[in-house]
């Protein structure tokens, strides 16, 4: 455990408390979106565990700062100031030792729309973006609706442990088409924290090549056990100088509906190509109630906060590893290193991936994303989402048992 995060005697009691979900509009929870979503109608009793947000209740920090935030009856246009862009600061130094400046930092109202921005300030249609596969789907999506051409460097898998494939991204990068390659770090859905090591082969293939890195590090809070999360851009000056940081609390502090998240891009002319392209794409607005919530949530109180989280979401891991190898042993799965999301196997069972979708997404009613939604090496894979109350996780684990096992016998 990384210091600061002491879990001695700690209550977790915040964190087994339910929440009904289902009369606020929460996409998570929403039958008739799940249905369209998955092409299928679920289960009225279904248990979502797809899209990554998490069944807890925010600290009590941020319901404060926003409820004192509301208080003042006027909610207009805004515009981050001083303490914004402080808080920005102090947790990237705090939580990875990275010392970064204010004018370094853009506020987005989302990682994904900063990727978007990124790809079109820095590359032309038809030009090759490299992704890791599988990979978080819209990393997919948006190099296509953006005209450019994806290229996948799939991950080399063995027993369950994905490791980059540096010879085939070198063979990529080394193609004067290919100018971007999209990092996830930690990776979803695999759950890779990737090492030092690794991060820095990786970016001398990209800078030896003239490759642009744009870096989703929106899962870097959610790591376990002695992992340690590395800010690609932290490792060396160099990288400081042509390649971009991405980041937000909305999967650390459960937020993402408030929408702010932020760029971190030292390199002057680069923040200036990126920041008129935001403009171009008039995503540019501010959260009134999402800059509120990143000043409380970059605290001392959001540290201490995290330690229990850490902790729960530690402990829904293992619950799963377990019941996975006692009851469902057909079922190839490794712990997450990081992120809150479970990457299940179920090639044992010669299910397509059409069978094993309506087996636990509409037969069990837990509801997982599909695995070959996430690229390449992603067929017969769910993805399962443990952001939420254990036993909720128990109930979803012993349904799917259930729905694999019938008419198996």
């Amino acid at each position: 455990m990384e210091s600061g995060m002491d879990n001695t005697d700690r209550d977790f009691s915040e964190f087994d408390r339910e929440f009904d979900r289902k009369n606020t509009h929460d996409l998570k929870w929403r039958k008739a979106g799940i249905d369209a979503y998955l092409s299928h109608p679920v289960r009225d009793d279904m248990i979502p565990m797809w899209i990554a947000d998490t069944d807890f209740g925010c600290m009590k920090e941020i319901v404060e700062a926003v409820k004192e935030r509301a208080s003042h009856e006027i909610y207009g246009y805004c515009a981050p100031g001083n303490d914004f862009y402080e808080a920005i600061i102090f947790w990237e130094k705090r939580r990875f030792q990275w010392e970064i400046s204010s004018q370094w930092i853009t506020a987005l109202p989302s990682v994904v729309s900063g990727i978007n921005i990124a790809i079109r300030a820095f590359s032309q249609e038809g030009d090759g973006i490299i992704v890791q596969t599988p990979v978080y789907d819209p990393f997919l999506t948006i190099v296509k609706r953006t005209g450019r051409t994806l290229k996948e460097n799939p991950l080399k898998e063995e027993n369950g442990r994905y490791e980059m494939d540096f010879e085939h991204l070198k063979m990529l990068a080394e193609n004067p088409r290919n100018r971007m390659l999209i990092l996830c770090s930690p990776h979803n859905p695999v759950g890779r924290v990737w090492t030092k090591k690794e991060l820095e082969c990786l970016a001398e293939i990209c800078i030896q090549n003239n490759v642009m890195i744009v870096t989703d590090e929106i899962h870097s809070d959610i790591v376990y056990g002695k992992g340690k999360h590395y800010p690609l851009l932290s490792l060396d000056k160099r990288y400081e100088d042509c390649f971009i940081h991405l980041s937000a609390p909305g999967k650390t502090f459960n937020v993402p509906g408030l929408k702010m998240s932020f760029a971190v891009i030292p390199n002057g002319d680069l923040k200036k190509r990126f920041d008129q392209m935001q403009l171009n794409l008039s995503l540019d607005i501010r959260n009134t109630f999402g800059v509120e919530c990143v000043q409380a949530c970059y605290t001392e109180a959001g540290i201490r906060w995290l330690a229990g989280l850490l902790d729960y979401l530690n402990t829904n891991a293992d619950v799963v590893c377990k019941f996975v190898e006692a009851e469902m042993p057909r079922v190839r799965m490794r712990k997450p290193e990081g992120t809150f999301l479970c990457w299940l196997d179920f090639s044992e069972y010669g299910f397509t991936d059409e069978e094993l979708l309506k087996r636990v997404n509409l037969g069990a009613g837990v509801v997982c994303v599909p695995g070959d939604w996430f690229g390449s090496g992603g067929k017969h894979h769910l993805r399962l989402n443990i952001g939420c109350q254990r036993k909720v996780l128990i109930t979803a684990l012993k349904r799917m048992k259930v729905a694999l096992e019938e008419n198996e016998k």
